[in-house]
């Protein structure tokens, strides 16, 4: 039943990603192989945007649906069954009523299977395909659009490649307010494991440690690392030698990032 209800959603959103790529005249990038397609994506993204409109996927994950929600521009990974079929109607009526918007996509694919990555690229119908290293798809000899380097798509696109970008870590530390330390741990789709994030911490830390987190275990987690861990506080004065540690979507946490980050 579950891989029913799969199949049948992941062909509704190759439709809604088809139909969202023609209305809109996207140029396709499709970036694939087990090489370091994460530091292209970047690379092509922070050349191309500041030239022509563009988006790529903000986080690659192994599960294949961020690639038609970044197609559709939706920032949020629903977090159950019930919001797929609003995300759907929404997403439809969008693509239908919005003005065409040209712009550029820059998708990073994961080698999940053979099967769903010639199906992904069947849908977004890609004028440019990268294959960095040894990838799970085998192009016809025929096709023209594949390359094997960012440099030469840049030659196709007719732009001069100038910022060469690793991609933006997923657990940031930055300087707080009053000196405290922030663990920016957000994300958009999926998190990083909670486990990751405490080891960056020192057990014997002097520090309070406080975690502002509405993910499921996450406080479980943290008080059993660190029994003194304050969670989720409604007022907080902030000391010096606090290390706060802020997950969840971020769109949600931007305000709450922005509250407690030292601002130049």
């Amino acid at each position: 039943m579950k891989t029913i209800l799969r199949t049948t959603v992941r062909h509704i959103l190759g439709f809604l990603t088809r139909l969202t790529i023609k209305k809109h005249h996207s140029t396709v990038i499709a970036i694939i192989g087990n090489g370091e397609t994460s530091v292209a994506r970047e690379i092509l993204y922070e050349n191309i945007h500041q030239r022509y409109p563009a988006r790529r996927n903000l986080e690659i994950l192994e599960a294949e649906f961020s690639i038609p929600l970044t197609v559709l521009g939706i920032l949020t990974y629903p977090s159950n069954i019930v919001k797929w079929p609003n995300l759907i109607m929404s997403s439809l009526l969008k693509t239908l009523y919005l003005k065409p918007n040209p712009h550029f996509l820059i998708i990073e694919i994961p080698e999940i299977n053979k099967k769903i990555i010639n199906f992904w690229l069947t849908r977004l119908t890609p004028q440019y395909i990268l294959i960095l290293g040894k990838s799970k798809y085998t192009p016809k000899l025929s096709q023209k659009n594949i390359y094997s380097n960012t440099k030469a798509i840049f030659r196709k696109i007719g732009i001069k490649e100038t910022i060469k970008e690793l991609p933006q870590p997923r657990i940031k530390i930055l300087k707080g307010i009053r000196n405290a330390t922030i663990i920016d741990a957000a994300s958009y789709y999926t998190p990083p494991p909670i486990k990751s994030v405490l080891e960056i911490l020192d057990k014997k830390t002097k520090g309070r440690i406080i975690l502002f987190s509405d993910l499921e275990k996450d406080s479980t987690v943290a008080l059993k690392a660190f029994p003194s861990a304050i969670i989720n506080p409604k007022n907080l004065e902030i000391q010096p030698t606090d290390i706060l540690i802020i997950r969840g979507n971020k769109l949600k946490t931007q305000n709450l990032l922005n509250k407690f980050i030292n601002h130049p």
